[in-house]
């Protein structure tokens, strides 16, 4: 069954807060009443719909002409996060120039309800059907938020010649978690406990929104195999904020240890470049989204 869907907006706070926090409190809105369609490339712009996967369903939105030359892109939220709050800047611009999808991930919004464990492999799993299931022209065009860089890398490295570009926006780099772990002190009266732990919640499955078993993905993303020439464009932000209880030598080690992942990112490809992006903080697609289009428009053309 495919029927239209409905979710809520959220304005993003802290770098570290808007990375974990939806993941590990997400609700599904209630959906509104709305009218069956066939498919999904019939559904108009701006309508999100149900699409089976196997015995699974997502909740998807695609927009733009359904055969254009070039290639179709996918939207990779960040986790836990729903498809309007993160895609709804940018979409519809995308759209103009290219078939564009983006859905929820399971456990997310109106989505089915994930497995009891999961890893960034298994999303891209997922994905790989989903593109099929959608019957988007392969290759395609990644482009992924925050944590959804790890999905988006996942399925580039188990079908590299499908993906025609990746882009990643603000996607900790390779790594960064386990060195978040490894520079904030556990004690929970120190500074940089609250930030700590908001990582370390993503650890275990039963902790977050999308039954992420961090240990395991993590690990696994630490030692990512190089993509060969797919063309990876990741952008960054230039307003970082933290928890007002991490302290500002810590605050310092992260922002190094961030900029060490994105060089990983880098490394990953022979035709990759990495882009800070102005007045731009975590959800860059909110905040500089002529920059994410343009971004785009370069990788499809």
């Amino acid at each position: 069954m495919r029927g239209v869907r409905g979710r809520g907006r959220a304005t993003a706070g802290a770098v570290a807060l808007a990375l974990l926090a939806a993941a590990c409190t997400s609700e599904p809105a209630e959906p509104p009443s709305g009218t069956e369609v066939s498919g999904v490339a019939i559904a108009p712009p701006g309508r999100i719909v149900t699409v089976e996967v196997g015995e699974l369903e997502f909740s998807v939105r695609c927009a733009g002409t359904p055969n254009p030359p070039q290639p179709p892109v996918v939207l990779v939220s960040a986790l836990g996060v729903g498809l309007q709050q993160s895609w709804d800047a940018v979409q519809g611009r995308i759209a103009d120039f290219a078939r564009v999808c983006a859905y929820d991930r399971l456990g997310v919004g109106q989505s089915s309800r994930g497995p009891r464990t999961q890893t960034f492999e298994d999303m891209a799993s997922q994905l790989d059907g989903l593109v099929t299931e959608l019957g988007l022209d392969r290759p395609i065009v990644l482009v992924a938020h925050s944590l959804g860089g790890y999905v988006a890398a996942s399925f580039a490295q188990r079908r590299p010649d499908d993906v025609a570009g990746l882009l990643l926006l603000d996607a900790p780099g390779p790594g960064y978690p386990q060195s978040v772990l490894d520079l904030l002190p556990r004690n929970a009266s120190k500074r940089g406990a609250e930030e700590r732990d908001l990582w370390e919640s993503l650890l275990e499955p039963k902790d977050n929104a999308e039954n992420l078993d961090g240990r395991e993905a993590f690990a696994a993303t630490a030692s990512l195999s190089p993509l060969g020439d797919v063309p990876l464009v990741a952008l960054s932000h230039t307003i970082t904020t933290h928890p007002d209880s991490t302290g500002p030598r810590q605050q310092a080690n992260l922002e190094s240890a961030w900029e060490e992942g994105q060089q990983r990112w880098l490394a990953l490809s022979s035709r990759a470049r990495l882009e800070r992006v102005d007045l731009a903080g975590h959800d860059i697609q909110n905040d500089q989204p002529e920059a994410v289009v343009q971004a785009v428009l370069d990788l499809v053309d």
